[in-house]
Order: structure tokens, then sequence, then C-alpha cells
């Protein structure tokens, strides 16, 4: 019988990555589960552990290092599913699932969120559109693990390494969202620095045996003081990386975006409510998310999520287009889905992912009070029997949300000169900061409005850098004047060349 000959690959050397990402905001890594509490559960491994799937991590790191370096993307990760490249080659950097690391004197916590769709027509809850999502908290730590396959020449190892060091500096630099939701607040994860440095590397040298000694008994106890071994390398962060692998450290991935960051205080209450789980507590409390930090207990802090703050902008952007065009222009619709994404109902037939990405930020400072309510009988004028209930909410507080508007992806989402889409966000938040805009529940009643904090500007803005400050009369002042002319200039054109402001 002939000898079947395989052709090994090419590794010379064979490196171990770990670091420890931690959660600032709550994550949705979704799963099936047909025992769950929720409609929406966290995927989980065979111990009934929540984790993060090896190929979810693999995805959104390609997705990240391929518009800035595609050399290095391919090298890392290997060709795509379906895509016709010869020079495509099997990924050189293995990610495994990532499990969530659970305090020693508890389980993994996990806390439940439920939400509606609001009817943008009616202003309502939709019917049948209530949701759920089981989500981990902020604070919950991940310990990653990845393994790159470096070749025996080291010419060939340079987009390798290369892109290598640079997601290392992105996902430093909090560049990486997981899960669900990403664009509207969950996900957001930062590296936690531990014994001097973010990263810690094993380099195994495979060129001879010691070498393939020392990678099989890694992670194994108990083994001979003569077994081979090799000492990790702490390292404090990726310019340090960089320099132990012996390459210039690369350019940073170029983030183009316009960022916003607001700061308002709250004028009056804010009730974002959450149905009362505590039988001793109120029937509605504000929305809380859980944070857990190393070595304390678990606490709670109220919230303004960014879906709430999207969805209300989304409605106002939509009104202020609509005044604006001529009637019966279809424009305005279509600046808004550029910008928010698609409606429920054309996501049917297209679909693409919004612009627009917000944070879920704390509410800072605020006090809470508690009311006792009654509903009344329109008929008779009294109260209604057996409908007494409990409502606490937040007074005064302060909110911090960064949003950031990605660059057009198509010339038809902006102008040669100027983007309208910038300048339509920037009419919706100066209603916000005036209080024109209410957020959460019982809006018609005053709660949920905001105002600027005194002498201060409400908004500050980079690419360009403005800050925009909210005038007695309800204007907004600009410094410098000039830093969204075109941007203005572009709406105009967009709805019919009428005035915007």
């Amino acid at each position: 019988m002939d000898t079947l000959n395989l052709k090994p690959r090419d590794i010379g050397r064979r490196q171990i990555w770990h670091a420890v990402l931690a959660l600032t905001a709550p994550c949705h890594l979704g799963g099936a589960d047909a025992d769950a509490t929720s409609g929406r559960p966290l995927v989980r491994d065979g111990a009934g552990r929540p984790y993060l799937p090896g190929t979810s991590l693999t995805g959104l790191l390609r997705g990240l290092l391929r518009p800035t370096d595609p050399e290095a993307a391919l090298a890392l990760f290997g060709g795509e599913w379906g895509a016709a490249d010869d020079k495509a080659a099997q990924a050189r950097l293995l990610i495994a699932d990532a499990v969530v690391e659970a305090p020693a004197h508890a389980g993994i916590p996990t806390e439940l969120r439920d939400g509606v769709r609001i009817d943008a027509k009616k202003g309502v809850a939709a019917d049948k559109k209530k949701l759920d999502l089981e989500l981990l908290p902020a604070g919950t730590r991940f310990r990653l693990r990845w393994q790159l396959d470096l070749y025996a020449d080291a010419a060939r190892n340079r987009p390798l390494l290369r892109g290598a060091v640079l997601l290392a500096r992105a996902i430093q630099g909090g560049r990486l969202r997981l899960g669900a939701r990403t664009r509207r607040g969950l996900g957001t994860a930062v590296l936690v620095a531990s014994a001097g440095g973010y990263w810690r590397v094993e380099d195994f040298r495979l060129d001879g045996l010691d070498g393939w000694y020392a990678w099989l008994a890694a992670d194994l106890d108990g083994l001979a003081d003569d077994w081979p071994r090799v000492e990790p390398r702490v390292l404090a962060d990726a310019e340090a990386l960089a320099a132990y692998l012996g390459i210039e450290p690369p350019a940073p991935i170029h983030n183009p975006a316009f960022e916003v960051q607001l700061r308002l205080r709250v004028a009056g209450s804010l009730l974002i409510g959450a149905d009362g789980q505590d039988p001793a507590g109120p029937d509605r409390a504000p929305l809380e998310r859980v944070c857990l930090a190393p070595g304390a207990t678990e606490r709670v802090e109220p919230v303004l999520p960014a879906t709430a703050l999207a969805g209300v902008l989304r409605h106002r952007c939509l009104r202020i287009a609509r005044t604006l065009a001529p009637a019966g222009s279809e424009v305005p619709a279509a600046l808004v889905d550029s910008l928010f994404g698609p409606s429920e109902i054309k996501r049917r037939r297209r679909n693409w992912a919004s612009r627009l990405w917000l944070d879920e930020v704390p509410v800072l400072h605020a006090r809470r009070l508690r009311h006792s309510r009654v509903r009344i009988d329109p008929w008779t004028g009294g109260a209604l029997e057996g409908l007494l209930f409990t409502e606490d909410a937040d007074y005064g507080g302060e909110v911090r949300p960064r949003l950031r508007l990605e660059t057009a992806a198509s010339a038809c989402d902006s102008d040669t000169t100027g983007d309208p889409v910038r300048a339509l966000l920037l009419l919706a938040l100066r209603d916000l900061a005036d209080g024109e805009l209410a957020i959460g529940a019982e809006g018609g009643s005053g709660r949920g409005r905001f105002m600027p904090l005194p002498s201060e500007p409400f908004a500050v803005t980079s690419n360009p850098d403005a800050r925009l400050f909210l005038q007695p009369d309800g204007s907004v002042g600009c410094e410098p004047a000039d830093a969204f002319a075109a941007d203005f200039e572009a709406l105009r054109r967009r709805l019919g060349h009428r005035r915007t402001a």
C-alpha cells in the first residue's frame, strides 16, 4: 500500500497570548434554552456557565481589522467562507472560548431587562412588542486566550505580528463591543491590567523537542522539575508588545467618526421604569443595572439606557425632517433610516446597521423619592377600588451620554461638502437640551426632561472639534461658529431648498 504523505503546517514558533477583558456595560451573548426565564437567554456551556464564544470574538476581530489592514486580516484569520481567493490559507490566530470568571463566594450573576417597542405614530407601546434580555452585568470578566502560529521564516510573520498588535491596541483602547445591541450601549469592554501589564505572552520555539514538550504541558501541574518550561512575559501595553515581538508599532486603527459628548442634568424627575421585583418595594421603580467589582459585593445604579435615548432621537429627527421638507417627500424617511437603520417594516426587504452608536450611562447624584398614587374613575371622579400603587422616581441628577456617528457608507448618505445626517442629529440634540423631548415614563406630566448645566456647553464634539451652548432664547451658540455650516447647507439641499435653522 502506498504511503500517504501529508504536508505539515509550517510552524516555527507558537505564541499563547493571555489577557483579562472586563465589561463596562451589560452584555447579551445570545443562546437557546427551552427552560430559560427570558425570551432571549445567554449562551452557556455544558456546565451551565455563560461564556464568550471564540467564533464570535474571531468575527468581531476580523471585522475590526479588515478595513484598516486587509493583508493582516487575511494572514491572521485565513480566507472567508465562500470567498474565491487563491491566496487564502488556514487561520494563524486561533481564539479559544472565554468562560466568565465567577466570584469565589458565589455563582455568576445575571440580570433580566425588559423593554417595549414604541409605536412611532401614536407614541405609545406597540401591541405584542414586549421583549426581554438576559444580560451579564457590568464588571463581568473573561479570560482571553489566543494562539498565534508563526512561520519559521521571519519575513512571512510581519503581517501576522502587525495585525495582532493592531488588535491588541484596539482592544486596549476600548474599541471592542461584544454581543447584541452594541450600537445601543451594550457590550462595551476594556482590558484589565494584572501583574503589571495587560498582556502575558508564552513563546514556544518548535524547532526542537523541548519546545513541543513545553507547549504540550503548558497548562498542566505536577510535572517533573526537569520538564521543559517557558516562562511567560508580562507586557505593559501594545507598544511593549510590539517591542517584544521586534516590530515597529503600527499606526493605530483610524477612527474618523463624529463624536458628541453630552452633559445634561435632569430638570425635575426621571422614571425609565421597570416592574418592581421586591414584594416590599414599589410597584414601579427606575431601571437599574448591576455592577460587579473585584473583591466586593455587587451594587446597582440607575441608568439612562441607550435604547430609550435612540428611540426619542429617531422620532424627533423624523419629525424635524418632515416639517422642513415638501409635503409627500420621501427624503425625510430616507435620511432617518440612514442614521438609525431601517424600520421594522422595511427590514424585511433590506437591512443595514445604524450609523449612530450610543452609550448606556448612569444617572449620577440623583435623589430617589417614592410616591403613592391612585387611578381616578373618569365617571364618578373618585378613586377606583384596588388601583392604589406606588412608584419611585429619581429627582435631579446628571447624565453624560456619548454618541458616535460613523462616516457615510455611500454617497447617498452624505454630500460632497457636508453631512446632512449630522446636521439633522444636531437639531434633535438641541431639542433634547432645550427640554422639548421627554425620555421615559410620564413625559406628558413633566418627567424625563433635561437641561444644560449652568454656564457649560451641553455638547462637545470631535471631528470637527466644537462646543455647543444653549442660548436664553432657545438658539444654539457654536464655537467655532462655522463648524457645521457645510452640514446644514447639505441638509437644506437634501430637503428641497428650504431653511433648516
